[in-house]
């Protein structure tokens, strides 16, 4: 990441009343009874906090990391108006070290850095859940990302060896210009 790409997000979030809405992933929502509810939780690329929020509602002790601060400042004012605790920091995901059995959850929702996936997998505690949700190959077809950008067909399934896969998908939807795998993942 760069000055470049935190200008960009920043530029976004700041033109934006909630760019990516104020609910919480649809993936997040549907498998929140995985989760619960208790230890300390990460959301890496956390935007504008939905899913941040979410964890703190359901009383996780939060970090949410992003480049752009325009973002974090949104969730720390969305967070004070519905009275819940989290914590941002102003991070570059390029740069980013996550600290070692650290986390009972971690979320990582349209965001991808292969260089953080080890990472991300130490640094979940055991019993700790990973929820990852990002774009495939297959949404090439519809944006103008670059390849390096998106996952491989079926990469995420096997992104997190040692890590047990309590559920996951790929999913190709040309009616709404879409294709994402998503993945809920434990350290048992």
């Amino acid at each position: 990441m760069s000055l470049k790409d935190k200008e960009k997000w920043n530029a976004k979030y700041g033109s934006s009343a909630c760019l990516a809405g104020r609910e919480p992933a649809q993936w997040l929502a549907d498998n929140a009874d995985l989760l619960s509810g208790q230890g300390m939780a990460l959301d890496i690329a956390m935007g504008e906090g939905r899913n941040t929020l979410f964890a703190a509602s359901l009383g996780y002790d939060i970090l949410g990391v992003d480049i752009s601060d325009v973002g974090l400042a949104r969730a720390e004012s969305l967070a004070r108006d519905n009275k819940l605790t989290i914590r941002t920091r102003v991070a570059d995901l390029d740069h980013y070290s996550i600290e070692n059995n650290t986390y009972d959850l971690i979320l990582c929702f349209y965001y991808l850095n292969r260089n953080l996936f080890e990472g991300i997998r130490k640094g979940l505690r055991p019993g700790g859940v990973l929820m990852f949700e990002t774009f495939t190959v297959d949404y090439l077809q519809y944006s103008g990302f670059r390849r390096e950008w998106v996952l491989e067909k079926n990469e995420l399934s096997g992104a997190f060896p040692g890590l047990s896969v309590l559920d996951y998908r790929e999913v190709d939807e040309p009616e709404n210009e879409t294709a994402y795998a998503s993945l809920v993942a434990r350290n048992d």
